[in-house]
């Protein structure tokens, strides 16, 4: 047998061993889809079956496709050199440069990011004439703009007004593309198809080029990047792709997971291979999946197994917790126990729907001093709202330049920017700092209204810190009135006059929502003391990036679709209620939630901890919350559930606990001795 097969399952010697025609592989999680791809490709070039430069290999990231390289150049050698593997952006840019002169471009043609794109949008709207046209979201344009660019209809729901400025947009969209000489990432795609439509012999030099067309991850793939794959394949039909169609969590953003449906029906033929031991997880978990994935209808069906049938396998575990705080708090409990069952930091993921969902728990493993990276998401503290905020109370604490650059015209208060030179330039030749200088303004130069201004600011700050921990006029609690001292500053509305959009603005604001809260949680964990707000300070601030060991210790912090891809030994599934999943929202398409909570569950391989709240905080009022439907709809046999949201104590821990408690009363000196 070809060393190609070396420790493979029959399922997977069945897709390694296709040669030509359609082929689909359906590989479960955890199945090892990435070694039969690479085995695939590397026994084509070893068995001359086809040359590396005749392969393509199309996938979503850039680090997929170095990886599949580098393992067939490890086996194949020189052979493998000419082997098309890379992006579907990246496959669109070359053909583009290829063939520039076709679509009108020049050979140095820029590629237009997302903001750019944005910006591109909103000058066209000043050119058109439209009185309301300041209530527009950009974001939203550009995504109709993009759908009317490929030729699809405008969903059900969006204002007429909005149809109507994207269709005057959309030409006028590409001829300023066409002005500057540029494409942009959605260009990328529907350019070459144009490209394929009108100089035809562009596509059969492709066609002729690549006889064997692979494709990672197709559960992913959008209408655009299907077209692409079927021109490319339309001549010999030997396409091969991979993918689960269990793990569509992409519909948001295009892909359409009739794709992968559908595809034994489109391509005659077609060979199909279910991949579906999973070499990942533990049979308990994998239970659990299965159950969950299963009431789903529209699915081609797998069944997963694990392979790990004589490893010790717990139950998935689910705790019901009162609150957020309380939730956040298990977590950090959680951490530290499974780190003293001698995990890593770096063994533990802990996945949520929403980013919003993370700030309390980032607070928690901060002040517990538990290392953590944020992956596929900003953490609450990096966005611009909490960045500002934590900046007024750090200078209304205590003397801080970059602090009072950020703050002193936020929100605009006509402190520009030659007013802060001169107030720098005074204070640099006075040898004092910005905010003495700020004090003394009116030997700095600077014009009477504009130091009152600073002076009246000043003298508001000053006052900040016991206004928010003594002054109950302001609220009762200390969200609210860090609230209403964000609102008396001009803050809100100057986020207001800034979001062109409602959404927009409430996002934002939810940040500041946020930030009150956890401060009102570390306060009420202390005291109401100045101490206590440079301590907040410290621990929102502090990260530990010195030394490389620790960035790599780092317990992982993301949403569940950052987690697509990858694997922990333990996961702790956190927020697992309705309207957080599905999201109340976001989770239009039921399904593709479900599919979501099986790829979070599918992510564990040892140990998976769910929870859930008996009552969340909601636009500042606390509302009673429920357990997901896709919780409920499991048997509750597969999972073992803490309705008081802590494990039983065993007769063990309990006498260890009485020990511990009698040797600090015998170490506790009696009242009234020294």
């Amino acid at each position: 047998m070809s060393t190609w097969f070396a420790g493979l399952n029959e399922e997977q010697c069945s897709a390694v061993a296709h040669n030509t025609g359609p082929l689909l592989i359906l590989a479960g999680a955890g199945s090892g889809k990435t070694t039969v791809l690479v085995s695939r490709t590397g026994r084509l070039i070893d068995e001359r079956i086809a040359k590396a430069s005749q392969i393509a290999v199309l996938t979503f990231t850039n680090k997929s496709a170095r990886e599949l390289k580098h393992r067939v150049q490890l086996k194949v050698g020189d052979r493998a050199k000419g082997l098309w593997a890379g992006t579907f952006h990246s496959f669109g840019l070359q053909l583009l440069r290829k063939n520039y002169k076709k679509i009108g471009l020049s050979s140095h043609f820029g590629v237009l990011d997302q903001s750019d794109s944005q910006a591109v949008i909103k000058e066209l709207l000043k050119e058109v004439k439209n009185s309301t046209k300041e209530k527009f979201d950009a974001d939203k344009l550009m995504n109709l703009v993009n759908l009317l660019r490929a030729g699809k209809k405008i969903p059900v729901g969006y204002l007429d007004e909005y149809h109507e400025l994207a269709e005057v947009l959309m030409p006028k969209y590409e001829a300023r593309l066409k002005t500057l000489g540029v494409t942009d990432f959605e260009g990328l795609l529907l350019e070459p198809l144009r490209l394929f439509k009108n100089h035809p012999e562009v596509l059969m030099e492709l066609q002729n080029q690549f006889s064997q067309v692979m494709v990672d991850e197709f559960q992913d793939t959008n209408l655009e990047q299907m077209k692409l794959i079927r021109a490319l394949a339309d001549v010999h039909q030997n396409l091969t792709v991979v993918g689960d169609d269990d793990q569509s969590i992409y519909g948001w953003r295009g892909a359409e997971i009739s794709n992968i449906l559908n595809f034994p029906s489109e391509f005659e033929n077609c060979a199909v291979v279910k991949l579906e031991r999973n070499y990942r997880s533990t049979s308990t978990i994998l239970d659990l999946g299965n159950e969950v994935i299963a009431k789903n209808k529209k699915r081609h069906g797998k069944i997963l197994k694990s392979t790990k049938s004589g490893e010790i396998s717990n139950k998935p575990e689910v705790f019901v917790l009162e609150n957020e705080d309380e939730e956040s708090e298990f977590v950090v409990r959680e951490i530290q126990n499974l780190v003293a069952q001698k995990l890593q930091y770096s063994d533990i993921a802990v996945l949520y729907r929403s980013n919003t969902q993370g700030g309390f728990i980032e607070s928690c493993l901060r002040r517990a001093q538990i290392p953590y990276q944020i992956s596929g998401g900003t953490s609450i503290f990096d966005r611009k709202e909490a960045k500002d905020w934590l900046a007024y109370i750090k200078q209304s604490i205590w003397s801080d330049e970059v602090s009072l650059r950020r703050i002193i015209n936020t929100p605009p208060r006509g402190i520009g920017d030659q007013t802060l030179e001169k107030l720098a330039e005074y204070a640099e030749a006075n040898k004092q700092d910005l905010q003495t200088a700020c004090k003394n303004w009116r030997e700095t130069g600077i014009n009477d209204k504009q130091g009152e201004t600073i002076e009246n600011f000043l003298r508001w700050l000053w006052v900040f810190p016991q206004r928010l921990l003594d002054d109950e006029e302001l609220g009762k609690t200390y969200s609210e009135r860090f609230e209403k001292l964000v609102r008396e500053s001009g803050y809100r509305d100057h986020l207001s006059k800034m979001s062109t959009e409602g959404l927009m603005f409430e996002k934002k604001w939810q940040v500041i929502e946020i930030v009150g809260r956890i401060l009102e949680s570390y306060i009420n964990k202390r005291a109401p003391t100045i101490d206590t707000l440079k301590d907040f300070i410290d621990a929102m601030l502090l990260r530990d990036d010195t030394n490389e060991d620790d960035k790599k210790n780092q317990v992982q912090l993301m949403t569940f679709h950052a987690s697509k891809g990858l694997e922990f030994p333990a996961v702790i599934l956190a927020g697992i209620e309705e309207d957080l999943l599905p999201h109340k929202r976001l989770g239009g398409d039921l399904d593709e939630e479900r599919r979501l909570f099986y790829v979070g569950i599918t992510r564990a391989k040892q140990k998976l901890v769910l929870t859930y709240c008996r009552q969340r905080k909601k636009m500042g009022v606390i509302k009673p919350v429920f357990a997901s439907r896709f919780l409920r709809e499991a048997n509750e046999n597969l999972y073992t559930n803490y309705e008081h949201g802590a494990r039983p104590v065993t007769g063990e821990e309990r006498e260890s606990l009485v020990s511990d408690f009698l040797k600090k009363m015998n170490q506790t000196p009696a009242r009234g001795t020294r």
